[in-house]
């Protein structure tokens, strides 16, 4: 499949748009739903979103990738039948999921500790089953260079998902059940939207049944849901400890502070999604080229020159920020996000779609067995030893480096390079100590105007 002319920048840069808005939705709603919800029903209507996230590691397997990975390796009249095959899929694991919520609603509320979650997940299980065969639909328009479009329908989808989930609430003083009904209406909109789009990419091009079988497709998923599996331990983890140990007033403050800043995630989303079918044509199988190299790097310097100075910033002004979108009373959530924001530092590594496109799935997913043993006991530890959730988010983030470490040491040993080949430390440390020099002015400046107050 040509990938054309259109540049990496580009494609990205239209991906980056959607993904700006789905951060402008997150925010919003968080933002609104903290003020008009107490605590404690904020707190639950954040644990069934965080129930979901969980379990849509395992239950969708690693098969949005799957798009990127396959499409390029076949000719374009191959590609629809490729899309159906993966979508079918979704369909049985999306049904599965959400029967598993509602089988399961009560015994999740027990772990979790907390008996208004048992309900909230019972509304909440239709999604699943709309939404998982929507995914994958940024990885399709990524392999055709039609991100343009995909940034025009992840607009429309999100600024229709926190209408239907802020209307209720503020208009009818709705609780958060009614919030969630407005996610499941939100969600059966776009179900219908994004199985057309899918394959509107090659609606006109003459399609052929492809070679491609459900076993290569699983051979491909499976070690991506090994991984995923002890990726829900890691991802989790913090979030079940702080839960069930410090209640879930204390998972609200931690909820609200302790993400990866939306805008980060937005750049280094859409950086992966048109690298992965870029590498996966690359790839030879006999180490890493020179012009994969140039990629790579190229990849890494811009986004660490748009996403350190956000990084810092948000560690220098953490507590405004804070208090600015959640409230007064989450103040505490500062320290969480400076910790996230300290760590995001080397989350920038797109080492992601390199690991895929050369098939280092199960280096992958031996990576994250390790981070998820380490994690669940050192916060077990460190739960039991110290009456803190900050030192088991700080826990969390040291374990999830080792993991990149151990990553970036597989993608070395395969490209014949030195890790400071592919992370060169000079040019990253100018731009850190660059950061801190434009933040430190307007911190000061500000330090002292609350003194003289």
């Amino acid at each position: 499949m040509s990938l054309g002319q259109t540049s990496n920048s580009k494609q990205a840069a239209w991906v980056a748009i959607g993904s700006f808005f789905s951060f402008i939705v997150s925010i919003i709603s968080s933002m609104i739903l903290s003020r008009f919800f107490d605590k404690g029903d904020y707190g639950t209507y954040k644990q069934v979103m965080y129930v979901y996230s969980t379990l849509l590691a395992v239950f969708t397997l690693g098969l949005p990738k799957a798009y990127a990975y396959f499409l390029p390796k076949y000719a374009t009249n191959y590609s629809r039948d490729i899309i159906s095959k993966v979508t079918k899929i979704f369909f049985i694991l999306g049904a599965a999921f959400s029967l598993f919520l509602l089988c399961c609603a009560g015994p999740i509320a027990s772990v979790m500790n907390n008996p208004d979650l048992r309900s909230a997940l019972i509304v909440f299980s239709p999604t699943p089953f709309l939404l998982l065969p929507t995914m994958g639909l940024d990885a399709i328009y990524a392999s055709f260079r039609k991100t343009k479009y995909l940034a025009y329908y992840t607009i429309a989808t999100r600024i229709l998902t926190i209408i239907c989930i802020v209307f209720p609430v503020v208009i009818f003083s709705g609780n958060y059940i009614c919030a969630i009904i407005g996610f499941d209406i939100a969600s059966l909109i776009t179900f219908f939207l994004a199985l057309y789009l899918k394959s509107w990419p090659v609606k006109d091009v003459e399609h052929q049944k492809s070679s491609l079988t459900y076993k290569e497709i699983f051979k491909f998923a499976l070690p991506l849901l090994y991984a995923s599996l002890w990726g829900v331990i890691i991802s989790s983890a913090t979030q079940l400890f702080i839960s069930r140990y410090f209640g879930n007033e204390t998972f609200a403050e931690f909820s609200n502070g302790f993400m990866e800043l939306p805008l980060v995630g937005m750049i280094l989303g859409s950086i992966s999604a048109v690298l992965l079918p870029v590498f996966s044509g690359m790839d030879k199988g006999d180490g890493m080229s020179n012009e994969t190299l140039v990629v790579w790097n190229s990849a890494l310097l811009k986004s660490a020159k748009l996403i350190f100075p956000m990084l810092i910033f948000s560690v220098f002004f953490a507590e405004p920020i804070m208090t600015c979108m959640y409230g007064d009373i989450y103040a505490q959530s500062s320290i969480y996000f400076v910790i996230k924001n300290l760590s995001g530092l080397f989350y920038i590594i797109p080492f992601y779609p390199i690991i895929l496109a050369i098939g280092k799935t199960n280096s992958y997913a031996n990576a994250h067995m390790i981070a998820a043993f380490m994690i669940v006991m050192a916060e077990y530890v460190v739960c039991k030893t110290f009456d803190s959730a900050v030192y088991v988010a700080i826990t969390s983030e040291l374990c999830k480096l080792f993991k990149i470490w151990l990553l970036l040491r597989v993608i070395a040993n395969y490209a014949h390079k030195k890790i400071t080949e592919l992370l060169p430390p000079r040019p990253m440390t100018i731009l850190i100590m660059i950061s801190v020099l434009a933040s430190l002015p307007p911190f000061l400046l500000l330090d002292l105007s609350l003194i003289h107050i």
